[in-house]
């Protein structure tokens, strides 16, 4: 199965249902399934095409969610970065990769500009948070793009995911992970989505590890609610799953 298909069956089912929670935002599965449409069409028009990577330089955010999504609709392949690598670490990824376009978060902006120069492959540079000279803003290229469904002919052995290593030997190694490794794991363990369930998940583990990675697509094609946290803290941590009535962490 497509994982890209997971938000679509969820949005489908229960349309009006909270998926996303997020720093006092709050996104439907419809919602979420516009902005993904989107976000799709804006790097479309970038040139980003089946088979091309798109990497994430941010902590965990909806904006993670709906770039993946977005690209997996496209076909391309969605690189998650560790945003605790360095910048030689990040250079390195990146070139292996071969990304074409890059998204980073706000406390990142700084280090991607300062490895700018030494990226052979990145054409695109879109700033998540606030708009920066040289970069595409995110929430501009979404507003101003189209809701259109996105349809690409989609094989479920293709690689969606290239994840990197902690390269705790040298630099890190890059993983691909197919759409059916991880629909593998999410059907066997996951009921699909109820517009009854009031189910929620707290995510806090880094969407660049391959437990997040799960978490998300559990949640999102079970069409549970899926409360997000930057980085983990106790805390906030306590408060959201109070405030929230988390169920699932």
């Amino acid at each position: 199965m497509n994982t890209a298909e997971f938000l679509t069956i969820a949005a489908a089912i229960c349309p009006d249902k909270d998926a996303i929670v997020f720093e006092g935002k709050r996104y439907t599965f419809s919602q979420l399934n516009e902005r993904v449409n989107r976000l799709g069409n804006a790097l479309s028009d970038l040139g980003v095409e089946k088979g091309d990577r798109v990497a994430m330089l941010q902590v965990n955010t909806n904006q993670c969610l709906e770039t993946y999504f977005a690209v997996a609709r496209l076909g391309a392949i969605y690189v998650p970065l560790n945003y605790r690598a360095k910048g030689d670490e990040l250079t390195y990824m990146l070139n292996s990769s071969e990304a074409n376009t890059l998204l980073v978060g706000e406390r990142y902006i700084d280090l991607a500009n300062s490895i700018k120069s030494g990226l052979a492959s990145v054409k695109n540079f879109i700033s998540l948070d606030s708009r920066h000279a040289g970069m595409l803003y995110y929430e501009d290229m979404i507003k101003s793009s189209r809701a259109d469904d996105i349809f690409t002919e989609i094989d479920d052995a293709e690689t969606t995911i290239l994840m990197y290593t902690a390269g705790t030997t040298g630099f890190p190694k890059g993983v691909m992970l197919s759409h059916n490794s991880f629909a593998i794991y999410v059907l066997e363990n996951v009921s699909p989505a109820d517009p009854e369930s009031e189910e929620k998940n707290i995510l806090t583990v880094p969407l660049y590890h391959v437990a997040g990675i799960q978490a998300m697509m559990a949640a999102i094609y079970g069409g549970r609610t899926l409360v997000i946290e930057r980085q983990f803290d106790p805390k906030e941590w306590m408060r959201l799953v109070e405030t929230e009535k988390v169920s699932r962490a």
